[in-house]
């Protein structure tokens, strides 16, 4: 009996050793992370805004974490089909996503039910990277010199005037619905595949007006092909600066940012989570990054985990309701 209760106890003693041991061993792990290249998840095609920033930032991020930056482009479904990878992917800091007001700030989710993952539950948020307002553009053919000319034409002629959108659940199309709202203007949805579309559609005159991102309007507004109406941000755009905000306008809801930012899975350990955020931060201060981000019209924007995680909880909040507010569906 007693070698039976010895025995037992140095199982059960062992075994203490061992939970120890790897306990241990899993605290420190993010002392020694990362031991191999991490993957930067892009869910839009190679040259796209998210595409540039996760090139520009890869570079002194890997310096500053001392492993390759492997940039890795996933496009499709909005970029559903890249978001859903990383909140499937394991928590261990090697899979990290470009995440967007699209992909995670409530866009996508609010008019599609069936996404795959849950913008709040699946990713833990490291930093945001950017932001920058949209603009509001119109054809040189169009006859239109403002936003109060559209509001005029709008009121007019009632569900003649068009907007062209980068697609259903895009930026452009959620600011000009909120433009309708604040305006209660009956406009038209044209949506198309791809950003680019809308543009072109918008300067052969065949959408009424767009909301671009600037980097895909600006030279055409430069060659005088384009007419900008309207930044949607409370305050104006250093690259167009002679252009008012739509709150400058009369529309204080037509506001929207487009934002970038990092995402690992959710569960990855917060320790892996701080590391990457300083990481980050850090590399937004990069004369290269910063030169990339402003000449892109947007700001640099760089947050602890905990404060981007509040403001996409915010985001999410207004984008949800917003699709309610305006019955705007997929």
């Amino acid at each position: 009996m007693n070698k039976k209760i010895t025995l037992a106890v140095k199982r059960a003693l062992l075994g203490s050793v061992f939970l120890g041991a790897t306990s241990l061993t899993h605290a420190e792990a993010p002392a020694t992370y990362p031991t191999k290249a991490i993957r930067l998840v892009v869910p839009q095609s190679p040259g796209s805004v998210a595409d540039v920033m996760a090139r520009v930032l890869s570079k002194p991020l890997g310096a500053l974490l001392r492993q390759t930056i492997v940039v890795e482009n996933r496009p499709g479904g909005s970029g559903a089909i890249a978001a859903q990878a990383v909140a499937r992917a394991e928590p261990d800091g090697y899979t990290i996503l470009v995440g967007s007001i699209s992909t995670n700030g409530g866009l996508l989710s609010s008019i599609d039910s069936s996404l795959p993952y849950d913008d709040l539950k699946d990713f833990e948020p490291i930093t945001q990277i950017n932001d920058a307002p949209l603009v509001i553009i119109t054809s040189t053919q169009s006859g239109l010199n403002s936003l109060a000319d559209v509001a005029a034409r709008a009121r007019k002629e009632s569900g003649v005037l068009t907007y062209g959108s980068g697609g259903n659940s895009s930026g452009s199309r959620f600011v000009v619905e909120l433009l309708r709202l604040d305006g209660k203007l009956n406009m038209r949805h044209i949506p198309y595949r791809a950003p680019a579309e809308a543009v072109r559609a918008v300067v052969s005159n065949e959408a009424t007006i767009g909301a671009p991102a600037l980097p895909g309007a600006q030279a055409l507004i430069e060659a005088g092909r384009l007419k900008a109406l309207a930044v949607t941000a409370d305050r104006r755009s250093p690259l167009l600066p002679n252009v008012p905000t739509t709150v400058e306008l009369g529309y204080p809801s037509a506001v929207l940012y487009n934002w970038t930012g990092l995402f690992a899975p959710a569960h990855t350990p917060k320790p892996i989570i701080e590391k990457l955020n300083a990481a980050a931060r850090k590399a937004l201060t990069d004369p290269d990054v910063v030169k990339v981000i402003h000449d892109s019209g947007a700001s640099v924007v760089s947050q602890s985990p905990d404060e981007f995680h509040k403001f996409v909880e915010s985001e999410v909040r207004k984008w949800h309701k917003a699709v309610k507010d305006t019955g705007i569906q997929q």
